[in-house]
């Protein structure tokens, strides 16, 4: 059995801090077209196709700006996941694209979905479905824009978190609601993507609900697809940052995969990233190869549907850098090798938010 020894202990309880500051902060039914492609093989041209969905999530620009690139995404056969904010609509461009609406609030309100803020959610789905016929919305279920902010240091994690968790009444009321979110976009035939950290995986398979008490997010269980955050650049930075190096961070992909799948099945996704860099200095992927092996990894535990973290990062000096992220076609399923530091580091995760005392 792999042990964490003491000396590294507090660079353990540094990368919870940062994963979930920097996730926080960000971060089977076939979505979109498939891209053909045609290679040379023994002389003649034979055509293949893409074994997996990719779509895109879109946060930080205009409209305008996605809507200049959007015609080269759909010969891509890539799925735009938008980002439409309370008070953004209606808007012109927004009539213009086809997108699942990824509904966010203000900054102020939560800015994602927990049962903090379930009520104004409900609101604004509810104003987003008279403006406009979609045929998905997105929730993105994470702690208040709140807790991120306040969170400055890793000794603040012990404090912040409590303030974070919701009394039972509350957590009871916001769960009900979002029952009620997803009802009711189900009755205007609109089906709901749910979006979460991955730790609520090990909820799930602890028949708990701990976590999700902890963190005021509970995930229902009437979604029509589950996309959880796995990001492995994310863990690889916060890991090096700690002094613990590992070759394969994309086994930190499969190993939450083949559990996400044994839960959900075909309506299982994966959030892969990061591409570029974020506000915390976090480097990405250093080629679309590195992206490769996290879809190879995903596709090995038998998901097929894969969310890129970031398209706007996709965009340099020298414009749109598109077909270097996406062209993507036919990726061969492959099981990285075990890494017993990146089980470690999920366990340690999972039992400190699982040991959270609640006031």
């Amino acid at each position: 059995m792999f042990e964490i020894p003491r000396k590294i202990f507090l660079s353990f309880s540094f990368v919870l801090f940062f994963l979930l500051l920097t996730i926080s902060l960000g971060c089977d039914e076939n979505r979109g077209a498939r891209e053909n492609k045609s290679i040379q093989k023994n002389g003649r041209e034979r055509e293949i196709k893409r074994n997996f969905s990719l779509a895109v999530w879109a946060e930080f620009l205009e409209y305008e700006e996605y809507e200049k690139i959007y015609d080269r995404l759909e010969k891509l056969g890539i799925e735009l996941f938008l980002r439409v904010k309370y008070g953004d609509f209606p808007h012109p461009s927004l009539e213009k694209m086809k997108f699942r609406a990824w509904l966010l609030l203000e900054e102020k309100d939560g800015y994602w979905i927990s049962v903090w803020n379930a009520a104004k959610f409900f609101q604004l789905v509810s104003d987003f479905l008279k403006n406009y016929s979609v045929e998905w919305i997105i929730l993105d279920f994470e702690p208040p824009y709140e807790f991120a902010t306040k969170l400055t240091n890793v000794l603040d994690f012990p404090k912040v978190i409590t303030l974070i968790t919701p009394p039972d009444d509350i957590y009871e009321e916001g769960k009900k609601k979002i029952y009620e979110i997803i009802e009711f976009a189900h009755s205007k035939k609109v089906k709901v993507m749910c979006v979460a950290i991955p730790f609520i995986v090990d909820d799930i398979l602890r028949n708990s609900e701990k976590i999700q008490r902890n963190l005021g997010i509970p995930l229902p269980e009437n979604c029509d697809e589950y996309s959880f955050m796995v990001y492995s650049t994310i863990l690889k930075s916060g890991l090096e940052n700690a002094g613990i190096k590992i070759d394969t961070p994309e086994f930190f992909v499969w190993d939450y995969a083949k559990d996400i799948f044994k839960i959900f099945g075909e309506k299982s996704a994966l959030s892969l990233g990061l591409v570029g860099e974020d506000t915390f200095g976090n480097k990405g992927y250093n080629s679309p190869d590195e992206l490769i092996k996290d879809i190879s990894a995903g596709l090995s535990a038998g998901i097929k549907n894969f969310n890129i973290w970031v398209l706007d990062n996709m965009k340099d000096g020298t414009g749109w850098n598109l077909e270097k992220w996406l062209d993507i076609s036919y990726v061969e399923p492959s099981t990285p090798p075990r890494n017993e530091t990146i089980e470690s580091i999920r366990k340690f995760i999972v039992d400190v938010l699982t040991s959270i005392r609640r006031n």
